[in-house]
């Protein structure tokens, strides 16, 4: 079946491809002699007219043989008029690039017929607005509601992101609708961060700190002397509602929780919330919880609750965190990059804590490979038990389904940050929608593409990557598991890739055709017959090499075990040089958990 789902994702691609030169060569009346789709021996062969149609023996690609592609045969003059050569520069150009051009329309279609059928999409809802970043410092709040941006109507959360990611740095204008109802104008300047493209690629994106989906109100207490803590309120209780003057207010998120307060006088009320069970209920693997009720005599009785998002609520076993001796109910304080030449004793905790795990996450994902000087509090009586430490994230590398080596970092905790989202809304008109979405996903996925190339070029990204039409045979396998969707997405990338790679100037590429043409253009005469013949085969040559490496890669994966377990590059700090750079973990000092250093001078 595989063999069966590769040709039916190949072979239309191939076809518009060679369609697309053929007919743009017939509409210039260049004698088109042969249409063969793949190469070889003829399986199957008919004339009709002045042209051969041809199925041939192998499926990796197809072409047009036009009449005066041979140098050696003699024509008529009347032939010559018809051939390529013949063509004025401007034609000549169309004819080469039709092919090219038509995989790079190819999947606007695809995306086109996915995007009009959707009903409702997510709005473009401030959920959670993380402290500190951009969106914070704009003045946009939980519960905003984004109208416009610079102008121009927003109507889902997918088309905010975008326009904040392609936007780092630069000034943009919003209009927002408020929980009450109030439009409010907004001057928002992402910041410039590091994060993925369309194909997955780290770049250089824009960021606001916001988030669709709204922080659940979870509980999170590092000082034990605290009256929150003396009441019985402990890390990891979800507050659900708070009772006040005999009327129940339903609280779900962090934001909802800080509005309730806010509009309360100072007087007694009673807070609710369900604290999690230890264990996990295997059947479900969630854990359970029990309806607690404080009662309270007056605000002052919260003094000392925190938001959840950056209390530890686990630790994996083998992880960074557990070996420097993190814990859960810990809470994550700061976080920062180290240089190489930095001591160890420059390591402190910061004055200021980090608002949000977002945050935390975003530091940890800018320095995979560098040195981290992380700041952490153990929760104790005065919730200054300060702890610090550096270290270097962990490395993992598994094996994905199609064989790929895949790599990830990874500093071994989970916090209590819980999310929830909230409900879609209807897409004001799925036709414009369609359209617009299907144009910007072609061109995101191109640029992406683009600078995977560059990537590869420069280094930065493994040429493991590189694979030939076993990949593509096994990628096609593989989104046929998963359902139309998924098959003709595959679909629409692999003809952006194939319409990408046909535009590098390499000679018996379309792209090297273009730029021979071009260079006979600016000299204003024909290149010589050993001049084409040189380059042709050197460009054979660089195509047949990268297909032998692509090839290579496939043989490499396809005897990869995709069962293996993932293999963790851990961080040693036994040898005299990591000793400068790393702190020693408790196994190393040879104890089971930390002494309590001082807090940040302020």
């Amino acid at each position: 079946m595989t063999i069966f789902w590769f040709l039916l994702l190949l072979s239309p691609l191939v076809f518009f491809h060679e369609l697309a030169h053929f007919l743009t060569a017939k509409a210039f009346n260049v004698k088109c002699e042969v249409f063969s789709l793949g190469f070889g021996p003829a399986l199957f062969k008919k004339k009709w007219g002045e042209t051969e149609y041809v199925i041939s023996a192998i499926p990796l690609g197809g072409y047009v043989k036009m009449i005066g592609e041979d140098p050696t045969l003699d024509l008529a003059e009347a032939e010559k008029k018809r051939s390529l050569a013949w063509l004025p520069y401007w034609k000549k150009m169309l004819v080469v690039l039709a092919g090219p051009a038509i995989n790079l329309i190819i999947p606007i279609f695809i995306f086109f017929f996915h995007f009009v059928g959707v009903d409702t999409v997510d709005p473009p809802h401030m959920g959670t607005v993380l402290p500190g970043m951009a969106a914070d410092k704009s003045g946009i709040e939980s519960g905003d509601l984004v109208l416009k941006v610079d102008g121009s109507s927003i109507d889902s959360f997918r088309q905010f992101r975008r326009i904040v990611q392609d936007s780092p740095g630069e000034k943009l204008n919003l209009l927002v609708r408020k929980p009450n109802g109030d439009n409010k104008s907004i001057t928002l300047i992402p910041f410039s961060s590091v994060g993925r493209n369309a194909v997955g690629l780290m770049s250089r994106v824009g960021k606001a700190g916001v988030m669709l989906s709204g922080t659940i109100a979870t509980v999170g207490i590092v000082d034990t002397s605290s009256q929150a803590y003396a009441k019985g309120i402990r890390t990891g209780d979800r507050i659900i509602g708070i009772k006040y003057k005999d009327k129940w207010r339903n609280i779900k998120f962090w934001s909802d929780y800080q509005g309730v307060l806010k509009k309360m006088e100072d007087q007694n009320f009673a807070l609710s919330v369900v604290r999690p069970d230890t264990e996990v209920v295997q059947e479900i693997g969630l854990h359970l919880g029990k309806v607690h009720v404080f009662d309270m005599n007056a605000k002052q009785d919260l003094q000392g609750i925190e938001q959840g998002d950056l209390f530890v609520s686990s630790v994996s076993e083998a992880g960074v965190a557990r070996r420097w001796g993190i814990k859960p109910g810990d809470r994550l304080y700061s976080v920062r990059s180290m240089k190489e030449e930095e001591p160890l004793s420059s390591c402190n905790p910061a004055k200021t804590a980090i608002g949000s795990m977002a945050q935390f996450e975003t530091v940890m994902m800018q320095n995979q490979e560098k040195r981290l000087c992380v700041a952490w509090i153990t929760p104790a009586e005065g919730g200054n038990c300060f702890h610090k430490a550096v270290f270097k994230q962990d490395k993992l590398s598994s094996v994905d389904t199609l064989g790929n080596r895949i790599y990830r970092h990874e500093f071994g905790l989970a916090t209590w940050r819980k999310l929830d989202m909230p409900e879609e809304v209807d897409v004001p008109n799925s036709f414009v929608f369609g359209i617009r979405e299907s144009f910007v996903h072609t061109w995101k996925s191109l640029e992406g593409m683009v600078v995977g190339i560059y990537y590869m070029i420069t280094g930065e990204l493994d040429s493991e990557n590189v694979g030939s039409v076993v990949m593509i045979a096994q990628m096609a396998k593989v989104a046929a598991d998963r359902g139309w969707f998924f098959f003709f997405q595959i679909m629409a990338l692999i003809s952006l890739n194939l319409g990408l790679l046909n535009l590098l100037p390499v000679p018996i590429l379309d792209g090297g055709h273009a730029l021979l043409f071009t260079i006979e253009a600016i000299a204003r005469k024909p290149l010589s017959l050993k001049f084409r013949a040189i380059v042709s085969w050197i460009g054979l040559v660089l195509v047949l090499a990268l297909m032998a490496y692509g090839f290579k890669n496939d043989l490499v994966r396809l005897f990869r075990d995709e069962t293996d377990a993932p293999v963790r590059q851990v961080q040693k700090t036994t040898d005299s040089q990591s000793q400068k750079k790393l702190t020693p973990t408790l196994k190393e000092r040879g104890v089971d958990k930390l002494e309590c250093s001082q807090p940040p001078v302020q």
